[in-house]
């Protein structure tokens, strides 16, 4: 079919109605453009045309289409992801300390428990910045990029994490965490997202909790626990003979 269209105050044509609706699919035409072919009486509005009806009905309802739920913040998934992956990192620490030899307590008490996290602030950050995830929210389905999808830019990766290290887990300080995990809670449910994300503006996505992932995660974090349990027992132990010895003195 050979179709006459009306622009700029010019009739052009005749065009086959593959090529008008190649320029409809392209917006070149808005559909309210006068046309015409031999089987009509008069002009009229391209949009009208039975022909190319179904073009325009069909942009329509695209444009009608709602926009995309916000990302839900999923605190509880966020806050184990987290924990896990603080978990693994504190097994590890507290392994190099026995197998090197070291006194764990005594470190403890020293001025070692401040600092001694500062490490994993790096490692999370260097793991988000090349990965967009971490082990536990590898497992969880959680990745955490920019607006465009894309990883974040290293500066940006150890800003967010020393954000998360102090807002959200109180420098690891007494009963600080909890304080913190609280607020935390609090901001992320009313806001859809977590504070240091709101000052970054990166986005947290949930790929998907699938059952054998969380499975296998459970599993690992129970198995991470009981090896840190077995590394720390010998300071604990010795915690609460100094405890008891402390005791019989008074």
């Amino acid at each position: 079919m050979e179709v006459w269209i009306v622009e700029d105050g010019e009739k052009r044509g005749p065009f086959q109605t593959y090529e008008v609706r190649d320029r409809i699919e392209s917006e070149e035409l808005t559909g309210e453009e006068l046309a015409w072919h031999k089987d009509q009486d008069q002009w009229v509005a391209l949009k009208e045309m039975d022909v190319f009806q179904g073009e325009f009905s069909d942009r329509d309802s695209a444009s009608a289409t709602p926009p995309p739920l916000p990302d839900r913040p999923y605190p509880c998934v966020r806050f184990f992801a987290r924990w896990f992956d603080l978990t693994l990192y504190t097994l590890f620490l507290f392994a190099l300390l026995k197998f090197t030899g070291q006194d764990i307590l005594a470190a403890w008490f020293s001025s070692f428990r401040y600092f001694c996290f500062l490490p994993y602030v790096i490692l999370e950050a260097l793991f988000l910045h090349l990965y967009k995830t971490t082990p536990g929210k590898f497992l969880l389905g959680i990745r955490v990029v920019t607006p465009e999808e894309e990883p974040l830019p290293l500066g940006v990766s150890l800003t967010r994490s020393l954000r998360v290290y102090i807002v959200g887990m109180g420098l690891l300080i007494g009963i600080l965490p909890v304080i913190c995990h609280a607020l935390c809670l609090w901001y992320s449910l009313k806001n859809n997202e977590a504070p240091w994300d709101t000052i970054s503006g990166m986005k947290v996505r949930v790929v998907g909790l699938l059952f054998l992932p969380v499975m296998l995660f459970m599993m690992l974090f129970m198995i991470i626990l009981v090896l840190l349990f077995l590394v720390l027992m010998p300071a604990i132990f010795q915690f609460f003979e100094l405890l008891e010895e402390q005791g019989l003195s008074t």
